[in-house]
């Protein structure tokens, strides 16, 4: 059909255009010629194409010169194809991830809510018992062994469910990155195999590695709604993000050394000089590179002991890689622009929630002042922030992150997880730093009653975050309020939050703490949930502290009014020798203990106490000492035990 025959032979009409400025000749040339004359029309063989041979007769391929062509585009096409496709898949693949999170969300949910409605504790029916424990049996385990919060060689290992996650991710990766090319034995585009593996190879990695920045930026971002869609904290996604990201940039180095193979396999040096030349081509090699410097840059140690220039040289680094392959697709005329734009604008909606959710703590945003102060002997930074101005209030098990706009580094924010929320009617907390030293007299009372605590702020409404200062920023908190000691330091801040789920610990028979150091924060956080109307029979805090007088101050401000509940038993384990005259000023209803926690054998003991009720198992603190009540968990999930569930609060970096 001549309708048909138009729009086949339209492509190729446009590849006439673009390459040899000439058209195809119109079907009338030869709408006269009978049978006989066009089986003498001459058949033009390959090597009769070779240099300028000009033609000034009608000219047709041969059978076989045509065979050679066809397949040569058809496998082109083919493997294009397939490139836009896999690209796709790597979007289809995290989509079907986040449903599934999204499903056992809103199952989870539901199930909550039918426990509130119902009046009862978080036991339910055996077939949510039997859904809840299969859940936990894939999300509690390490991946290997014992090791999750602890770091194994150069980083650490996540969950097994997350890991399994990032396996298929993976696994993927590698079969699209080999699968769905068609090598033909003559292709006159690429005359050799080899030549067609690293092309078609080469430009399906590239393809891959840009198709991913979407979900790298994504996951990376602070204000991500997939979090509140699945329930999943920062952690895993952040852990989503290292891994896309570095899969990535594996391909984009494949990328890149197929195409410096072909080159030299073509020209050698002088030919591989020459595409120097191209722009599309050096700022692909800057993006390659600087990515590599990316990955290799983000490592856990350096994370974790300079995680500020860590932050600033991210941040300028990704620039440089999105600016560089917007350049290096810019040959393709927009084609795959949307790999760029898509993560800019994704980095541009989480600086606006951003800065919407500090307007939202106070709309006047310079003008909020906390008040800090610093004990050497508890080695803690007591913080407190008025939340009057809040559109909110801060919720259980929710963090922050606060800027210190009158310090050096106004720039710098850092997470703090609340601690404590006071109300119109509620005393404020007390400023540890207001007391006389709490370890220089023999008697703890009389140094605690020295003078008489203020109130450390003059708004009825305050949020407490208790801070262990290590290097960078909380160390800047940390001598800023230590210079003024005895006094408390006014600290003008910007407050970035909340960010985080608040669990739903409230709704479990029995809940288990088991915490170290400033990891106390998060039971403070939970103990008005927990010790009120409806709250569980049973609440445990298993906490291991080093310094003392860190201990006594927390129960004496912080934990006194909560003491008295009847379902609240505190255990503290003193890891530091401390005289035993030191120890005699403790309220009755916290055990003092000697030496650090064994994990397990509380999380045993409690599942042991708790049979046949529901049981929530909390860890924040040492990397050992939540492996090893994860660990605990695990095996008792492994050997049948239902109605428990592990929670583990740490902010990963």
């Amino acid at each position: 059909m001549p309708g048909a025959r138009d729009a086949g032979l339209t492509p190729f009409n446009e590849t006439c255009r673009e390459q040899a400025h000439i058209v195809l000749p119109p079907f009338n040339v030869i709408s006269n010629y009978t049978a006989e004359d066009i089986a003498n029309i001459h058949r033009v063989e390959q090597n009769e194409t070779e240099g300028t041979t000009i033609f000034t007769e009608v000219v047709i391929p041969s059978e076989t010169w045509f065979r050679i062509w066809w397949d040569t585009l058809d496998s082109v096409a083919y493997t294009y194809t397939y490139h836009d496709l896999y690209g796709r898949a790597m979007i289809v693949f995290w989509v079907v991830v986040i449903a599934i999170g999204i499903l056992n969300h809103a199952i989870s949910q539901i199930a909550n809510l039918q426990v509130v409605r119902n009046h009862s504790s978080k036991s339910g029916g055996r077939l949510w018992n039997l859904y809840s424990s299969a859940i936990s049996r894939l999300t509690v385990p390490a991946t290997f062994g014992n090791r999750c919060a602890q770091k194994v060689g150069w980083g650490t290992i996540p969950p097994r469910l997350q890991s399994l996650t990032l396996f298929a991710f993976l696994v993927l990766n590698i079969i699209l990155s080999i699968h769905g090319y068609k090598i033909v034995p003559v292709n006159m585009y690429f005359p050799s195999t080899e030549k067609q593996i690293l092309r078609y190879v080469s430009d399906r990695t590239g393809v891959i590695s840009f198709a991913n920045f979407p979900l790298i930026w994504l996951f990376g971002m602070r204000n991500n709604i997939l979090m509140w869609l699945t329930g999943w904290d920062f952690g895993t996604y952040n852990n989503f993000h290292r891994w896309v990201a570095r899969i990535s940039t594996a391909q984009a180095i494949i990328h890149s050394i197929g195409y410096t193979l072909l080159i030299f396999r073509e020209g050698g040096w002088d030919y591989y000089v020459f595409w120097w030349s191209y722009m599309f081509w050096w700022v692909g090699e800057i993006a390659t590179i600087v990515m590599s410097l990316l990955v290799g840059a983000s490592f856990y140690w350096i994370r974790r002991q300079q995680y500020e220039l860590f932050l600033v040289v991210h941040i300028i680094m990704s620039i440089i890689v999105l600016v560089t392959m917007l350049a290096h697709v810019s040959i393709f005329e927009g084609e795959y622009d949307v790999f760029f734009w898509v993560p800019c604008f994704i980095w541009v909606g989480d600086r606006v929630i951003r800065a919407l959710r500090i307007a939202a703590f106070n709309p006047k945003l310079w003008d909020t002042w906390a008040t800090s102060v610093y004990h050497p002997s508890s080695n803690i930074v007591r913080l407190v922030i008025p939340w009057s101005s809040s559109l909110y209030k801060p919720a259980p098990g929710t963090y922050y992150y606060i800027h210190v706009l009158n310090g050096p580094r106004c720039w710098e924010s850092h997470p703090f997880t609340v601690a404590a929320v006071t109300e119109e009617g509620q005393h404020g907390s007390k400023l540890l730093g207001e007391q006389v030293p709490l370890l220089e007299s023999n008697s703890s009372e009389q140094s605690l009653n020295a003078l008489d605590p203020q109130e450390i702020c003059t708004d009825s409404r305050t949020m407490t975050f208790l801070i262990r200062p290590y290097d960078g920023f909380t160390s800047r908190l940390r001598d800023a309020a230590s210079a003024e000691w005895p006094n408390s330091v006014p600290q003008r801040v910007l407050v970035d939050g909340p960010y985080g789920h608040t669990q739903p610990l409230h709704l479990f028979d029995n809940v288990v703490f088991v915490v170290g150091g400033s990891g106390i924060v998060v039971p403070l956080s939970y103990l008005q949930v927990l010790t009120g109307s409806t709250a569980p029979r049973s609440v445990k805090i298993h906490w291991a502290v080093r310094e003392p007088a860190f201990a006594l101050d927390v129960l004496k401000t912080d934990i006194s009014d909560a003491l008295g509940s009847a379902n609240l038993s505190i255990d503290i384990h003193l890891t530091t020798h401390t005289p035993q005259d030191e120890l005699s000023d403790w309220p009755s209803q916290v055990t003092l203990r000697r030496g650090r926690i064994d994990a397990s054998s509380v999380v045993r003991h409690s599942s042991e106490k708790a049979t046949g009720e529901s049981l929530a198992v909390v860890a924040c603190g040492p990397a050992q000492m939540a492996d090893d009540a994860r660990k605990t968990v695990a095996g008792l999930l492994r050997n049948g035990v239902m109605r428990i569930e592990y929670f583990e609060e740490s902010f990963q970096w």
